[in-house]
């Protein structure tokens, strides 16, 4: 389960990104973030990531105290969150299966057991057929893609996702949001930040708004409601 309890973060320009900030996230959910530039969205993204830590309050992840983690666990802490951005990320001189790969490699498992994973998640993300091409040679909806797999290959128990269909064109996009379903069917908890009101009120979701740091409204039936 995801808690906050009573967060509050400030940076050093004046901005006050979260202002008490109060929810629970329950394991297995799907719920959308959503409010206008500057709303505290990705400070709630950073904060759960372990990039930054609350001024005041209290961020509880899968029992995890976040804000009093020490900085040589955080790594350890991450490997139960995977991220996905907008901006996909993928390293540009590796192939589809040696991006998907690398998130393995660098935790140090045998090499057979990540053949076995990136093969598992080629056909979740329905890339089979494109395991030996370069990021550069795949569409904008392959590249997310991609950069879904890589999250998930080291089946985190939380999938963050920053405007996941940001660059995408609508089918592109409705198909992004089918991956992150099928995933969360999975067990895995999605948590995603969008501007795209169409989504939202198309694959209706739990949906957190936010405003100048606060919550100002939580839609348990999904679907955008105006306030």
């Amino acid at each position: 389960m995801i808690e906050f309890k009573n967060v509050t973060k400030s940076y050093p320009n004046g901005v006050h990104a979260l202002n008490r900030i109060s929810l629970q996230i329950e394991d297995g959910e799907f719920i959308y973030i959503i409010g206008p530039t500057g709303s505290g969205k990705s400070t709630i993204i950073k904060i759960l990531n372990g990039e930054e830590v609350p001024d005041s309050g209290l961020v509880i992840v899968d029992s995890v105290d976040v804000g009093s983690l020490k900085h040589r666990k955080v790594p350890k802490y991450r490997r139960n969150i995977g991220c996905v951005f907008q901006d996909y990320r993928l390293l540009p001189t590796l192939t589809v299966q040696e991006n998907i790969a690398f998130a393995l490699e660098v935790l140090g498992l045998p090499k057979k057991m990540i053949r076995k994973r990136v093969q598992e998640v080629l056909e979740l993300v329905d890339l089979k057929e494109k395991a030996r091409a370069y990021p550069d040679e795949l569409s904008g909806g392959q590249q997310q893609r991609v950069t879904i797999g890589r999250a998930i290959a080291n089946r985190p128990k939380i999938l963050i996702a920053d405007e996941p269909t940001g660059n995408l064109d609508p089918e592109k996009s409705r198909e992004i949001i089918a991956l992150l379903e099928k995933i969360n069917a999975m067990g895995t908890t999605v948590v995603m930040v969008t501007h795209d009101i169409v989504l939202v009120n198309e694959f209706k979701k739990r949906t957190i708004t936010l405003d100048q740091g606060f919550v100002v409204k939580d839609s348990k039936k999904g679907g955008y409601v105006s306030v």
